[in-house]
């Protein structure tokens, strides 16, 4: 398995996996993945086996700690002074899952961070996602203050964690 940034090559994979994932529509998440790959290419990176891309992580760098709704609908460049590293989505083939590929996602990330002089990774999660996020370093600084409601009614939390 091979981690390496996106190119636009790889937009039908990423559609793919990420509107499967998110049970979301292909037509919106390809617009969606456009934008992003175009944005920040540096910040979005695929796990790749034999040719096929099997996982991803993305977000764009932010001057905010906690993710803000406007990220996940406007795509911007990172900026050189941008203090934090978002992570808007992290999705691995269902047949991958449980092989340390989002792990190996999430230390890729934190690596160009680092690079970047990012101060810290932030990101957003459903409760059930809690404990993963802790082994892997992240701390759970409480709810969200999302506008855009859950159809579930579950709040999802602010995890982040330190470069």
């Amino acid at each position: 398995m091979i981690i390496r940034t996106v190119t636009m090559d790889d937009l039908n994979e990423v559609v793919e996996l990420e509107s499967d994932a998110f049970k979301m529509t292909k037509k919106q998440t390809e617009q969606d993945m456009i934008g992003r790959i175009e944005n920040y290419p540096d910040t979005f990176l695929v796990a790749q086996e034999d040719g096929k891309v099997i996982g991803h992580i993305f977000g764009p760098a932010f001057n905010k700690r906690y993710i803000e709704d406007e990220l996940y609908f406007e795509n911007h460049p990172n900026q050189k002074d941008d203090r934090y590293q978002m992570v808007l989505s992290l999705a691995v083939l269902p047949e991958y899952r449980k092989q340390g590929v989002a792990t190996k996602l999430i230390e890729a990330i934190s690596q160009e961070g680092r690079k970047q002089n990012r101060q810290a990774i932030s990101l957003t999660c459903l409760p059930k996602l809690i404990k993963f996020y802790e082994k892997r370093g992240f701390y759970n600084e409480g709810e969200t203050n999302d506008d855009i409601p859950d159809p579930t009614g579950v709040t999802s939390v602010n995890m982040v964690r330190t470069l």
